[in-house]
């Protein structure tokens, strides 16, 4: 009974109080000055964005996925995400692919440094005009380094010196 009832208990939070959350792995290759990117978000979330922001119905990952979804995404991603160099440059981060499991998005990225990377800011705003709960966790990994992050609406960015 007890454990029915703790079953139930989180089941109802869970109808009640959603969770608002998305992954961004951040890969620094120091030897090659390239940063790659990993950024998992749930389809359901970025469906409310394509319903609210763009007024469409995006069916991500379904036979009736309209054919601007991921282009949207995409630009969304880029008003909502960014990685800046060396305290002065902003990188171009280039979409490789968008892959849908499990009932989310996993979209992957890449941008190169013009030289070697000293200093890393990254700003993940992705959701947090949609829900004021959302909460993004980033993951900077060098080498075999890695730290985690907690970001949010009102504390967006981090930054480190390598």
């Amino acid at each position: 009974m007890t454990l029915f009832l703790a079953v139930w208990l989180n089941v109802c939070s869970a109808l009640f109080h959603p969770v608002y959350v998305s992954v961004c792995n951040v890969d620094i290759d120091a030897s090659r000055s390239v940063v790659t990117l990993s950024l998992k978000v749930f389809t359901d979330d970025m469906e409310t964005m394509l319903h609210n922001k763009y007024n469409i119905n995006g069916w991500i990952g379904t036979p009736k996925e309209h054919r601007n979804s991921r282009r949207l995404i995409g630009e969304y991603i880029a008003e909502r995400l960014s990685v800046e160099v060396n305290r002065r440059n902003r990188l171009v981060l280039q979409t490789d692919s968008m892959i849908v499991s499990e009932g989310a998005l996993w979209i992957y990225m890449t941008g190169k440094s013009a030289g070697a990377i000293q200093h890393i800011a990254v700003e993940n705003r992705v959701l947090t005009d949609f829900f004021r709960q959302q909460t993004n966790l980033v993951i900077i990994g060098i080498g075999k380094r890695e730290e985690g992050y907690s970001l949010n609406r009102n504390n967006c960015k981090l930054e480190l010196a390598l």
